[in-house]
């Protein structure tokens, strides 16, 4: 069974520096970032060295090279695959490499990796790549419109199968000339036939080259060329045309795994945004029978926006794609990686060796949480009520966190606030922490100590931190005071009375009451809370990876 193992790509549109991908085995390989990272060209790379076109055809265009220019030299495209056939000459092929030199003048080069020079396109075969993409041409791929198609490719597989076995081929034919004998009872049929072969006699008849038609000379031991793919619905045949366009999707995945568990693999199948134009229930729905397709065999790769495909058990197959001074940068985590770099920011052994560090982010993880891995920026906040008003009173002070990409998070109490800071600053985005010393679930402050230690205070002055009631921000975190509305209310005159207002309309929901009074103050009064929430903005402007930050004050 051939398997995609890893791919590399150096040079290719927004990748400038190499970028490697390892695929882990029995589970999908899951592309996320934010908007314009380059999920996409990774993509491309891969469906062109291994995708319908061959590779050593294809002469880039100048939007193909890094920055978009022929003169910034070579692009590779490296896939390496196990389980490929040796070529003819006995050589080990260990995978394909696409090469494309500017300076060299030269046709692209694509060969084997491994010993041996030339790779013909029946090794190539053995692991392809179908992309389904964000426009869903899956009538493209379920046609005869090219060899390359997923039905062609199925079907050529099933013709040589077919052939193997000369009596099975006899019986066949004889069975097609019945079904002749059948064709010729229909007067219309033998008719049409009859004229069509006396018109081509009369055309071609004076040629030197002799042309004719006859239904016979169809070859009967090809005829997987004459199926089709049609869905059905209530035993009824539909079109492609009646179905929606998540319905297409299904189907794509279903033929796929179909045709990965008939032929051991051999197949890489590529779906771009697979939760485009399903509602919130059918994504978790479609996410959980990806996992369990990956489990059973069937190597699927995914670019989503879509917290519902991510999932931490498969940590391995997450990787987070970003700009890093203008080029594409990918990070890839095993769970011992993870598991070191939470242990090296002071977190509980226990909990994070390797054994059990992917369950402990797995058991707190939420779609709010997760969202984190596709922004720019994170902020952790304790819980509803931070999330909800921190983005108006920021939007009140000209940042405009959603058009930023700075992502506020709720991570369920302080308790989480360390964790979450270690997952998201190991993918190297930049977060920044949120609380208020409230001590109601933190008597003795452990869970405050441990965020502010995680991000680099010492003890003392951790224990100074944690014991201020009033508002305090540094570049990496920000303390609300003894408590978040005490604080809101002594920086804004107007807050208590707005409070009291909001409960005749909210109820006594404290997020929904500080999501009303945030809405209704004003950044017109001279009030020291905007000072404070301007203070803010700037710090998370600023604000860069971990390991640049310095302790402020």
């Amino acid at each position: 069974m051939a398997r995609l193992n890893k791919l590399s790509i150096a040079g290719f549109r927004s990748v400038k520096d190499q970028i490697c991908i390892d695929f882990p085995d029995k589970m999908p390989v899951v592309l996320v970032g934010e908007n314009n990272a380059g999920k996409s060209n990774i993509v491309r790379a891969l469906d062109l060295i291994l995708g319908e076109m061959w590779p050593g055809s294809h002469r880039p265009d100048d939007h193909e090279f890094w920055d978009r220019s022929s003169a910034n030299g070579k692009i590779e495209i490296r896939a390496e695959v196990e389980g490929l056939p040796s070529d003819k000459y006995g050589n080990a092929v260990k995978g394909f490499r696409w090469v494309y030199d500017e300076d060299a003048e030269e046709k692209p080069e694509f060969g084997p990796i491994g010993a041996g020079k030339y790779v013909n396109n029946e090794i190539r075969e053995q692991c392809t790549c179908v992309v389904i993409g964000a426009d869903r041409r899956l009538s493209y791929q379920l046609s005869y419109s090219t060899k390359w198609t997923l039905l062609s490719k199925l079907m050529r597989k099933f013709h040589r199968h077919l052939v193997q076995d000369e009596a099975r081929v006899k019986r066949l034919k004889s069975s097609f000339e019945d079904i002749k004998q059948t064709f010729n009872e229909v007067s219309e049929f033998a008719g049409f036939e009859s004229e069509l072969k006396k018109q081509f006699a009369d055309m071609f008849g004076g040629m030197s080259y002799g042309l004719h038609v006859d239904f016979s000379a169809y070859d009967p031991s090809n005829y997987f060329h004459s199926l089709r793919v049609h869905p059905e619905e209530a035993g009824v045949v539909r079109t492609f045309e009646e179905l929606g366009t998540g319905q297409e999707q299904l189907l794509a995945l279903a033929f796929a795994h179909a045709y990965a568990k008939a032929f051991f693999g051999g197949i890489v199948l590529v779906v771009e945004e697979p939760e485009a134009h399903l509602h919130p229930l059918a994504q978790q729905w479609l996410a959980g029978r990806i996992r369990q397709m990956a489990a059973d065999g069937l190597q699927i790769i995914l670019t989503t926006h879509s917290p519902a495909f991510v999932n931490i058990l498969n940590l391995e197959g997450l990787i987070l794609v970003s700009k890093r001074d203008g080029a594409t940068a990918t990070k890839q985590l095993t769970r011992k990686r993870l598991s070191e770099f939470c242990i090296e920011q002071g977190a509980d052994y226990a909990r994070t060796r390797p054994e059990t560090v992917l369950p402990f982010y797995a058991g707190s993880a939420t779609p709010e949480i997760l969202a984190g891995l596709f922004a720019k920026k994170i902020v952790l906040v304790e819980g509803a009520t931070e999330s909800l008003s921190l983005p108006i009173y920021l939007r009140k002070v000209k940042l405009d966190v959603t058009k930023e990409g700075i992502a506020i998070i709720p991570v369920m109490g302080k308790g989480n606030l360390a964790k979450w800071w270690r997952f998201f600053t190991a993918y190297d985005i930049p977060t920044f922490v949120t609380f208020d010393n409230d001590s109601t679930d933190d008597t003795v402050a452990t869970k405050r100590k441990d965020a502010l230690k995680t991000l680099g205070f010492g003890d003392s002055e951790a224990r100074r931190l944690t014991a201020s009631d009033d508002w305090l921000i540094a570049d990496s975190m920000c303390i609300f005071g003894k408590d978040f509305e005490a604080t809101m209310r002594r920086s804004f005159a107007k807050y208590a009375d707005l409070e009291t207002e909001a409960r005749h309309s909210t109820g006594d929901s404290k997020p929904l009451t500080a999501r009303f009074v945030a809405q209704r103050l004003t950044p017109l009064k001279r009030d020291s809370g905007w000072e404070a929430f301007q203070e803010l903005a700037k710090k998370l402007r600023d604000l860069s990876c971990a390991e640049e930050d310095e302790i402020p004050f």
